[in-house]
This record gives C-alpha cells, sequence and structure tokens, in this order.
C-alpha cells in the first residue's frame, strides 16, 4: 500500500461507519422493540463473532501456522478465564507461559 490516498480513504470510510452505527443506536432507541430472544440471539451472536477472531488470530500467524508456544499460552489463558480468575493473573500467566515456552524451544 504505497498509496497514501488509499489509506485516508480507508480511515474515512471506517470513521463514518463506526460514527453512523453509533447514531443510529441513538436515532432507534426506543423505536425498536426487539424481545427477550432476539436480545439474547444478538448476544450470543457478539460472542461467536469475538471467539472466531480470537482463534483464528490464536492459530494463524498470516499465512501460517502461530508456533505452539502462542496457541498454549492462549489455552492457559481460556483455562483460566473459565475459572473465573482475576483479569490481570490471566494476562500476566499466559504471558509467563508464552515467554518460557519460546525461551526452552
Amino acid at each position: 500500500m504505497d498509496n497514501p490516498w488509499l489509506i485516508l480513504a480507508g480511515i474515512i470510510i471506517l470513521a463514518v461507519g463506526t460514527y453512523l452505527m453509533r447514531a443510529s443506536g441513538a436515532y432507534f432507541k426506543g423505536k425498536v422493540v426487539l424481545s427477550d430472544s432476539k436480545k439474547a440471539l444478538f448476544s450470543a451472536a457478539a460472542i461467536v463473532i469475538l471467539f472466531s477472531v480470537a482463534m483464528t488470530s490464536t492459530v494463524f500467524d498470516g499465512e501460517y501456522f502461530s508456533d505452539p508456544a502462542k496457541i498454549i499460552g492462549v489455552l492457559v489463558a481460556g483455562i483460566l478465564t473459565w475459572y473465573q480468575k482475576p483479569f490481570i493473573i490471566i494476562v500476566l500467566s499466559a504471558s509467563v507461559v508464552t515467554a518460557l515456552l519460546r525461551f526452552i524451544f
């Protein structure tokens, strides 16, 4: 991407899209009523999207597979999250495990 205008156009499109999404929330507040089942569906959809993005960035690094240390570090974070440990403990444990595995191997 050597063309700065292309980068600027991308930034502007993302900024306008973000603004329109936020403004639509304020505009449609009270005008659109969702049932409890639809609210639960939207909540589950957001979780699925975040999980899939996290897994894709964990398993792949560009066009190649990630190193095993990164995958094991994310697994450690997932296990600690499952047991509802404090966030700082999760982050530090995952980073220490990943760093130690990279140092050893």
